[in-house]
């Protein structure tokens, strides 16, 4: 098992060795040529809503703040991954042939109850186990499924009886598609390609079902979605990051990620977007904002992670804090590599404009558990 002090790009070099073990792939050409996020992307929907095979790394990621109908409030997490073993495969006719690799994390809080449950998914695609399409949002691993709906509503459905979870939800698009970053390019370091192109639904009217043991509860509320593709993200000495999605109840919404450096300190491309409830978006340069962690948790393996955050843009006068839903929100992946990283449901209190401020949001924390490597999210 990987320790926290191993360098993320040996990390994930181990990781990808490991899957391909698992699945059966020997053999990798590290020379083939892929595709990186260099200049700002040429969007065209829906098309972009799909896979980009030319690029190695690609994900759907939806986060949520639901209630059901006494009040009580869940969390959720539904992300589908791809990622890119060789440009392209040799046309052998093989049903066995292998291109990309796909997996897939489901998450519940149960907030009420103090219960985090999560599930996982791996594939390496062939023999029909996984299809993604190249022209819109249609993506599936086994029977857990993600499509887009031509008025750009979301429907997704997973389970896992065995974890004792699952959802069936439809995601309405309340805002236009944001770009974060410059122009959809989000740069992740100082290296040129270093960055993906990602784009978000901010927020997104959401009800359905959530299963929790032979449970199936109506719910309603908010969700998030990003859409990033990419081929080298992070550089060499980057130890992860911590990442930030906040719905206000008022009607904006923030994202901030903090790239962190050996030392814990900040990267400079550290970067967010103030989404206003009408008009234009900001992007927020690292000096545009401050994030200082006011408590800590403590895993039973003795991993330590942030918990609870003082959050500040000045620009927009915002000035708040962050708390979790739960301590304990830490997806434990055993099937690959051991995987380990926190992606919880949390709440803001806060204000701006001098005006009392609230809202829900998610907040995402890699590399403190286990070593996060190249080409991964955010």
């Amino acid at each position: 098992m990987l320790t926290a002090h191993q360098s993320p790009a040996i990390g994930m070099k181990k990781f990808i060795l490991i899957l391909l073990l698992s699945l059966g792939v020997t053999c990798l050409n590290a020379g083939d040529p892929w595709a990186r996020a260099i200049n700002p992307w040429s969007w065209s929907f829906p098309r972009d809503h799909g896979a980009h095979p030319e690029f190695k790394t690609e994900w759907w990621y939806l986060t949520g703040n639901l209630n059901d109908e006494q009040g009580n409030p869940y969390g959720y997490q539904l992300t589908f991954f791809r990622h890119g073993l060789q440009p392209a495969v040799t046309q052998t006719g093989s049903a066995w042939a292998v291109r990309d690799i796909y997996f897939s994390h489901l998450a519940v809080t149960d907030v009420r109850s103090g219960k985090f449950l999560f599930a996982e998914k791996l594939s390496r695609g062939s023999l029909g186990e996984a299809e993604v399409s190249t022209q819109d949002m249609q993506v599936r691993i086994a029977d857990w499924t993600l499509h887009r709906n031509s008025d750009s509503t979301l429907e997704m459905k997973a389970s896992d009886p065995t974890a004792g979870i699952g959802l069936d939800l439809s995601a309405t698009p309340l805002k236009p598609v944001v770009f974060q970053g410059e122009k959809g390019l989000s740069r992740k370091s100082a290296t040129p390609g270093n960055a993906s192109h990602y784009y978000s639904f901010t927020r997104l009217k959401t009800s359905g079902h959530l299963q929790l043991g032979n449970k199936s509860i109506p719910v309603q509320g908010l969700s998030w979605f990003d859409h990033e593709f990419s081929t080298s993200a992070l550089a060499e000495d980057q130890e992860g990051w911590d990442w930030f999605c906040l719905q206000f109840d008022s009607g904006e919404e923030l994202m901030l990620y903090r790239m962190r450096n050996p030392g814990n300190r900040t990267d400079p491309s550290s970067s967010g977007t103030w989404i206003p409830a009408r008009g234009p978006t900001t992007l927020l340069n690292s000096s545009d904002f401050s994030i200082f962690t006011v408590d800590e948790w403590k895993t039973s393996s003795g991993a330590v992670y942030p918990s609870g955050w003082k959050i500040s843009v000045p620009s927009i006068k915002l000035d708040g804090e962050v708390q979790p839903l739960l301590l304990d929100q830490e997806l434990r992946l055993r099937r690959v590599a051991n995987l380990r990283y926190w992606e919880g449901a949390c709440h803001f209190t806060g204000t701006c404009q001098g005006k009392e401020m609230k809202g829900r949001g998610y907040t995402e924390l890699t590399g403190y558990a286990s070593p996060i490597g190249q080409g991964m999210k955010k």
